[in-house]
């Protein structure tokens, strides 16, 4: 039945994506997003005898590992020598922004659920507020043929983003878990240092590897093969996937040089397939009665972290004189949120602390990563196209539903 749904929600997809773009002028992510919606197992998932989503998590894994390696290889190092400055601090600026929105605001209200107490439950949103989704983002890139230098920082922020959210998030949980700030430093150090090597690492094999082999077909096995080998070791060995396939595709992009390409091209050539999985499965966790409970939470939490992070990136490239096109853009741009938020809401589940709650959370979070990537894709392609890095608002003329 899985085989079905998948062959499904392709074709559905992908008419879903390109209607909703031509006639309405939405990215085609927010099509597959709500396709999915449709067949998650409340709707037409449970019609299908489909109740659970289980057997997704290797296929998105697998998908967003390939869409970090192009995200790790859109920059290059002159790119990031130019924008670095504004990268680092528009970041900062983000993450402080939507970290403090959150927490201050639940810690206030006093908001609590199960067994968590309102500055507890307001902490753990905070940090989870803090990582953005590469996937929409390189989507809407893609789509509209994006370049300038709002697109190559928010490219760069992406990496270093989601590395000061681990960092957060296992602080939140050192301080409000079990364990002790002592045991959970080096957990975290070693899930992002790890990532960092082993991405390194497989960055260098992977170029000897590439200029050995001629052939386009083959070199697209190798490259699709490295980046699942390291996902998997990742997932296996307790690291960051989405660092370290980020960390590999931008050591292949060093140490390939001007024959660095190759190393890209046949991989992008996959990128609508990823695009179409990833978002129509990302869909399939959509839960309506946790929708219809918590509404208002979900939607305060959507506001919040967004007004957050645009205010705190906007002040952290103002600080740095960065020009307004990214000052004042950058922050739309990285409004989508989606399985980096998940995927430390999943983290809950093994935590004696949050036994009762974890599940709950975890619902939470799917639900406002649905809004976070359907109106942050739309507002990513806004802060673009105000940007003029478009290749419409560059002259290129691009039909909307291409």
């Amino acid at each position: 039945m899985e085989i079905l749904l998948i062959g499904l929600l392709l074709l559905a997809g992908l008419v879903f994506g390109t209607l909703g773009s031509h006639y309405f002028g939405v990215p085609r992510v927010v099509g597959y997003i709500l396709l999915g919606m449709l067949f998650a197992p409340d709707l037409l998932g449970g019609t299908l005898g489909m109740d659970a989503t289980d057997w997704t998590r290797p296929m998105v894994a697998v998908s967003l590992g390939i869409i970090a390696y192009l995200v790790g290889g859109s920059a290059t190092i002159g790119q990031l020598r130019r924008l670095g400055g504004t990268i680092v601090a528009a970041t900062v600026g983000k993450v402080v922004g939507a970290f403090l929105a959150v927490f201050l605001v639940f810690g206030l209200l006093g908001t609590a659920v199960l067994d968590l107490p309102g500055w507890t439950f307001a902490l753990v949103l905070a940090a989870i507020a803090t990582t953005t989704a590469p996937a929409a983002i390189v989507a809407i890139i893609h789509q509209y043929r994006a370049a300038g230098p709002l697109t190559t920082a928010l490219l760069g922020m992406v990496a270093l983003d989601d590395a000061l959210g681990l960092v957060i998030f296992s602080l939140v949980l050192a301080l409000v878990g079990t364990a002790g700030l002592a045991e959970a430093l080096p957990g975290a150090a070693w899930e992002i240092g790890a990532a960092i090597v082993f991405g390194g690492l497989a960055g260098w094999l992977i170029e000897r590897l590439i200029r050995r082999l001629h052939e386009h077909e083959l070199r697209l096995v190798a490259l699709i093969g490295g980046i699942i080998l390291l996902v998997g070791l990742a997932d296996a060995w307790h690291f960051s996937e989405l660092l370290a396939a980020m960390t590999f595709g931008f050591t292949a992009r060093f140490f390939g040089g001007a024959h660095s390409e190759r190393l890209f091209e046949p991989v992008e050539q996959l990128e609508e397939l990823v695009f179409v999985l990833f978002f129509t499965f990302a869909g399939l966790h959509f839960d309506l009665g946790v929708v219809v409970e918590y509404a208002w939470l979900i939607l305060l939490y959507f506001l919040l972290r967004a007004g957050g992070q645009i205010l705190g990136s906007m002040a952290g490239a103002h600080l740095v004189k960065a020009p307004p096109e990214i000052a004042h853009n950058v922050g739309l741009g990285m409004l989508p949120q989606g399985g980096v938020a998940i995927g430390m809401a999943l983290l809950l589940a093994g935590q004696e602390r949050f036994a009762q709650s974890a599940e709950l959370i975890v619902n939470i979070i799917t639900a406002s990563t649905l809004l976070t990537e359907s109106i942050g894709a739309v507002a990513a392609r806004y802060g673009l196209r105000r940007a003029g890095e478009t290749e419409r608002t560059l002259g290129g003329g691009v039909d909307e539903g291409r």
